[in-house]
């Protein structure tokens, strides 16, 4: 298929089909890298109300930064992959520490900041800056794959790159790249098509996995009134659970595995948030 050709078969679908998505309604990098971050695994519509609850807590870079960590994971709680939240803070930290709290415009500083990598780089550095340097994210790779590699396995992400250079506006990039975002997630159903990447990766299952069960404790442990208690407390809720359910997963891992990403802080025989 001829570059012109494509783009067309994208924006006339586009025209009649795109999502009308909140983040989509503004410029500030702030709001998008919240999104962006929200979006990472997850889908638009658990983030649609955890954005709003997020931005109403939360509503910039300064009032972020200065968040207690228990504030902050509480309005996550619900989406998952909680090193996110903890991400999201000690980037907006870092901006208001290190750029005195303006946002930075480039690929190559954005890239500087915890959690922030080459998507989330290019997302903001176009959403919010109207930066045309292409980027790649699980539905806009599934695009290029279904239309440009057809028959083919072991596709890298630089030979996707290649023909998204020629094909992404100079004048619209924004609006472009929502609608390969979309036309991905909406029109490609057969979602088999990222396995001819070098880069798939099945998301593992959530149910029975490691990540429920620290998930499970984060939960508890925000239930308690100063989302505080005894170490000893936190590892008989676990073995209980575990011991209930038949997981062989070891409770003193799941707690060092927290505390080591630095979601959960202990103080000799106490832990908190």
């Amino acid at each position: 298929m001829t570059i012109p050709k494509f783009k067309k078969t994208i924006l006339d679908w586009y025209k009649d089909n795109k999502r009308n998505l909140p983040w989509r309604n503004t410029k500030n990098p702030y709001r998008i890298m919240v999104s962006e971050i929200m979006l990472q695994q997850t889908q638009v519509s658990r983030v649609l109300p955890k954005y709003k609850d997020f931005l109403k807590a939360f509503p910039d870079i300064k009032t972020l930064a200065a968040c207690k960590d228990s504030d902050l994971l509480a309005i996550w709680s619900g989406l998952g992959y909680w090193r996110r939240a903890r991400f999201l803070k000690e980037a907006c930290k870092e901006i208001a520490k290190k750029h005195n709290g303006k946002f930075p415009k480039d690929i190559k500083t954005l890239l500087t900041l915890p959690g922030i990598g080459p998507y989330t780089a290019g997302a903001i550095s176009c959403f919010a800056f109207g930066n045309t340097e292409p980027f790649i994210d699980t539905n806009i790779r599934r695009v290029y794959l279904h239309f440009f590699f057809k028959g083919k396995t072991d596709v890298h992400d630089a030979e996707i790159l290649k023909i998204a250079k020629k094909a992404i506006p100079k004048e619209d990039a924004r609006n472009w790249n929502w609608a390969l975002f979309d036309y991905g997630a909406l029109a490609l159903k057969d979602k088999k098509i990222n396995k001819k990447s070098r880069h798939y990766a099945k998301q593992s299952k959530f149910i029975g996995s490691f990540r429920q069960y620290r998930a499970k404790l984060m939960r508890f442990m925000l239930s308690q009134p100063k989302h505080d208690m005894p170490k000893t407390a936190a590892l008989d809720f676990l073995e209980e659970i575990l011991r209930k359910e038949e997981q062989d997963y070891s409770a003193g891992e799941i707690l060092e595995s927290l505390i080591q990403d630095k979601l959960v802080k202990q103080n000799n025989t106490r832990i908190f948030l």
